[in-house]
């Protein structure tokens, strides 16, 4: 079992050591031409939670010693939505202490942001959490939590989607890591495009054991729907929740269940260029049947 000092060096190492490299230069240096820390650092932080959710209020905070932060987020839960968006309502913004109120899904709360609340010089990072329930594996493609850090990948801005997994007893600590990655980030330069998925174990820190870049992959359980009874002859169904899959090895769901804190590097892009690759050997022009002229 790690200490706090421990797991703190096991961050650096995954930073500096190049697993997280971005910006120019040598993973083990500081990029060639390293951004002006003594500019603003706008960062605007969201969930899926809700805006009165305290792992986004922790970190929110947290990220206050890094940059100047703009919350905005759903009014309330808004879990499984993915990077949905809603085109058939308005969106009503409230503002409160605690930052800014959107009736919108999280991927929506972030465009309403870009759209009406970003600074003149627009959002460096967009930090999505942090949420309550991990996001590994292949699970992600639901998260609302990932959505929203998608939107901000969608509108060329990077970054981090923070989530903490089981039964947390806190979250002081993941904000406090969240705030160190997110202030290399801005030293080397964060690359647009790019999600950095950072999930934590339950636990406190002495409890942690580790930190690790991994890859996406596996389940760690399994949605699906069971039918309970209904009335007046309707089929009514509800959300379960099945067993996982055979966790693959090395992936970001096995060092999870292992205790260790992950950082998943996603792209927006999810294009699979192999596959383009092999659809360009076909015979493309003979689905079009007789109504394609190739022109």
């Amino acid at each position: 079992m790690k200490t706090r000092g421990a797991t703190r060096r096991a961050l650096s190492a995954v930073v500096y050591g190049g697993a997280l490299a971005c910006g120019g230069g040598p993973a083990s240096e500081a990029p060639a031409e390293a951004p002006d820390e003594t500019s603003p650092f706008h960062i605007l932080v969201t969930n899926d939670d809700g805006i009165d959710s305290p792992g986004i209020q922790e970190l929110a905070a947290a990220l206050r010693a890094v940059g100047e932060v703009t919350v905005v987020a759903p009014c309330g839960q808004q879990s499984g939505t993915s990077m949905s968006i809603r085109l058939n309502q308005e969106i009503r913004l409230r503002t409160s202490e605690a930052g800014h109120c959107v009736n919108a899904t999280p991927a929506g709360a972030v465009l309403l942001a870009h759209r009406a609340l970003q600074p003149e010089s627009g959002f460096d990072l967009v930090v999505s959490g942090i949420n309550i329930g991990a996001n590994i594996g292949e699970v992600s493609h639901m998260s609302g939590t990932i959505g929203a850090a998608m939107m901000g990948a969608y509108l060329g801005v990077p970054a981090v989607a923070a989530s903490l997994g089981g039964r947390p007893s806190g979250v002081e600590y993941p904000a406090a890591v969240v705030a160190r990655f997110v202030a290399e980030l801005r030293r080397r330069g964060p690359e647009a495009g790019i999600v950095y998925s950072i999930n934590f174990p339950a636990g406190t820190a002495q409890e942690t054991r580790g930190i690790a870049a991994r890859p996406m992959g596996g389940n760690y359980f399994r949605v699906d729907y069971e039918e309970v009874t209904g009335a007046d002859g309707e089929r009514l169904f509800r959300p379960a929740f099945g067993p996982p899959d055979p966790i693959p090895a090395g992936s970001d769901t096995e060092a999870h269940n292992e205790g260790l804190v992950t950082i998943t590097p996603l792209r927006f892009d999810w294009t699979d260029l192999a596959t383009v690759g092999e659809l360009e050997g076909w015979d493309l022009e003979v689905l079009l049947g007789d109504g394609g002229d190739g022109g």
